[in-house]
């Protein structure tokens, strides 16, 4: 008898144990790995929304076409970050490359509705009929990015290239940008943040806050570089000082990706920060703090 209850016992034993490993193998995954964006090699003009984007005469870098109907908007500030739409006919800028090579440089964007869109860029290159302007960009926006930035690669070939200045040295490339919905009328619900290289960084910001008892907080990287151990606070103010109510940690936040956040009993917050520290170099650094 003694016998058999040690062998019952035994068999129990191993059950539980190949059970609790099998749960064990479910729910394991496989840390994330750190990953890049390619930085581009041709060309250092990078054109920041609200910083240097100061309208030009189409050869030297920045916007042209300022024009609230046809054109680029007036700035916009999501989460403190500035923005504006480019919609038909009139949005372009121009970018400086260094040799006439295969090339490429990025755009970020956010995509303000839950519609589906279609971004065009153009590139001046006096030979394509009838208006010597060459689609080198057509990009679905989907539906399913509403309230989110991303960034997005643009390629130019050589043979698409026309210098737009000769006096200064490089190459003053002009380009047309626009956004249309996917019957091709235009949209001012895409909202561009940057323009060209933004070195090698990343770029952290918010894309999406939801205040309530469970504050809800989307952060998304449009640099080049990975991010990691992201911190973000969230604090309420008593006698005009600020205390931190509660703390999360972003493990790793690589390019083109976004995160949500989840603070839970935090209706008394009022204030949001990213990398409250400072502590990670970033393309712009006067985004990362939000508040009700």
């Amino acid at each position: 008898m003694k016998s058999s209850k040690l062998l019952k016992l035994l068999a129990i034993t191993l059950f539980l144990m190949v059970i609790a490993g099998c749960s064990a193998k479910q729910n394991t995954q496989p840390p994330e790995t750190p990953t890049s964006l390619e930085t581009p090699t041709n060309t250092t003009s990078l054109i920041l929304i609200g910083y240097n984007d100061a309208w030009q005469s189409g050869t030297k870098d920045g916007l042209y076409g300022y024009d609230i109907n046809n054109g680029w908007g007036d700035i916009e500030y999501i989460f403190l970050t500035d923005v504006r739409y480019c919609k038909p006919w009139g949005a372009g800028f121009v970018l400086t490359f260094d040799q006439n090579i295969d090339s490429f440089f990025y755009i970020a964007i956010y995509n303000a509705d839950d519609t589906p869109k279609i971004l065009y860029i153009n590139t001046y290159d006096n030979k394509t009929p009838p208006y010597n302007w060459k689609n080198i960009l057509q990009e679905e926006i989907k539906a399913d990015t509403a309230k989110k930035f991303q960034v997005i690669k643009v390629n130019i070939s050589k043979d698409d290239f026309f210098d737009n200045e000769d006096s200064r040295e490089g190459i003053q490339q002009k380009f047309s940008i626009y956004a249309t919905d996917i019957s091709g009328n235009g949209v001012d619900t895409v909202k561009v943040a940057y323009i060209g290289n933004p070195g090698e960084k990343p770029e952290l910001l918010f894309s999406k806050v939801e205040w309530g008892p469970n504050l809800v907080v989307d952060i998304s990287n449009i640099g080049l570089k990975p991010a990691e151990n992201v911190t973000v606070n969230i604090y309420s103010y008593e006698n005009g000082q600020a205390q931190i109510l509660a703390t999360q940690t972003i493990s790793l936040l690589n390019p083109n990706t976004t995160k949500e956040l989840i603070f839970e009993n935090a209706s008394n917050a009022t204030e949001i920060r990213i990398d409250p520290d400072n502590t990670i170099e970033e393309i712009i650094e006067e985004n990362n703090i939000t508040g009700t």
